[in-house]
C-alpha cells in the first residue's frame, strides 16, 4: 500500500467580512481537494482579521463561539462533501469569560475529530493575545488521521507553539509524523527594522530535523493595519527539506508526504534512542535550576 498523502494548505488575507472569509477559505479548499488533496489546513483564526493586535476590545471578544458552532458545522459540511480531512482554526468559546485559540480537525465524514488549544498565548506589541484567550488545556495530542485511507498521526499545534522544541518532541513522543500549525506571524510593530520570517522558518524546519517529522505551517498574508503578515506558507520534510512553500502572496500549497521518509530520517538519526531523559530535570524549572 502506498504510504504517501497529498496535502495543502490554503494561504488566504482576510477582509472585514467574516461571512466572505469563511465562503473564500472554503472555496479555496473546494479547489485544493479539486487538485488531489486528502488533508486541507487553513490558516489561525481564518474567518476574521487578527484583532489580537488590539488588548481587550469588546466587540472582538464577541466573535468567539463555541465547539459545534457556525464555522465548525460549515467546515463539517465542506469536508464531509469532499471527501477530505480539514483543519482549521476558531476562536473557542468554552463558557462566558473562557475564551481558547483552538485548531480543530474535521474527518472526511464531517465528524468532528479532535481539538487542540494553543497552548501559548502571546503577550506584545501587535500580538496582545493574553487580553483574548486562555492557555490551552487540552496538551499536544495527536490525532489518528487516515486522510485518503493512508494512517498519518497528525498533531495541531497554533502558531506561538510553534516556537517551543518542547511542543513538537512531545507530539513526536506520542507518535506524530505530521505537526501542522496553522499561523498567524508578520512584521513587529514595535521593532520595524526586524524580520523574523527566517527565524520561523528556520525553527520549524530544526523540529522537524530533531524529531524525525513532517511539519507544515499554514499563514495568512497581506497588511491588517500595523501588521503586514508573511504568507510563506511552507511544509518541511523530515531531514527539514523544504517540500514546497509559497510567497507572500494568496495561493494553495500543493505537496506530497511521504512516510517511508519519515521511518529512514528517524533510522538515520535515533534521536529517540540516545535521548537522556535522566539529565533533563532543569526542564522542568522556569529558570532552569530547581
Amino acid at each position: 500500500m502506498t504510504r504517501r498523502v497529498r496535502v495543502a494548505g490554503v494561504q488566504m488575507a482576510m477582509g472585514e467580512d467574516r461571512a466572505a472569509n469563511l465562503a473564500h477559505a472554503l472555496a479555496a479548499v473546494e479547489e485544493a481537494a479539486r487538485r488531489g488533496a486528502s488533508l486541507v489546513v487553513l490558516p489561525e483564526l481564518f474567518t476574521g482579521r487578527y484583532f489580537p493586535q488590539y488588548p481587550a476590545r469588546a466587540e472582538f471578544l464577541g466573535w468567539a463561539e463555541p465547539i459545534p458552532g457556525p464555522t465548525t458545522e460549515a467546515m463539517a459540511a465542506a469536508a464531509r462533501r469532499l471527501g477530505i480531512t480539514l483543519v482549521g482554526s476558531v476562536y473557542e468559546r468554552a463558557m462566558p469569560g473562557l475564551n481558547y485559540n483552538t485548531a480543530v480537525v474535521l474527518a472526511p465524514d464531517g465528524s468532528l475529530v479532535g481539538r487542540t488549544r494553543k497552548g501559548h498565548i502571546p503577550d506584545g506589541p501587535g500580538y496582545t493575545e493574553k487580553f483574548y484567550f486562555a492557555p490551552g488545556d487540552s496538551g499536544y495530542p495527536v490525532l489518528d488521521l487516515a486522510p485518503g485511507g493512508v494512517p498519518l498521526p497528525t498533531a495541531t499545534p497554533t502558531c506561538w507553539d510553534q516556537w517551543f522544541p518542547e511542543v513538537a518532541r512531545i507530539a513526536a513522543l506520542q507518535g506524530a509524523q505530521l505537526i501542522v500549525y496553522p499561523t498567524a506571524i508578520g512584521s513587529e510593530p514595535a521593532y520595524p527594522d526586524e524580520d523574523t520570517h527566517d527565524a520561523w522558518r528556520t525553527v520549524m524546519r530544526g523540529h522537524a530535523i530533531a524529531n524525525g517529522v513532517c511539519v507544515m505551517a499554514v499563514n495568512r498574508c497581506g497588511t491588517e493595519d500595523a501588521i503586514t503578515f508573511y504568507g510563506g506558507t511552507f511544509l518541511a520534510g523530515p531531514m527539514g527539506e523544504v517540500l514546497a512553500e509559497l510567497g507572500p502572496d494568496e495561493g494553495i500549497l500543493e505537496a506530497e508526504i511521504d512516510l517511508d521518509a519519515v521511518d529512514r530520517a528517524r533510522e538515520l538519526s535515533p534521536f529517540f534512542r540516545d535521548r537522556r531523559i535522566d539529565t533533563y530535570g532543569p526542564l522542568l524549572a522556569r529558570g532552569g535550576r530547581p
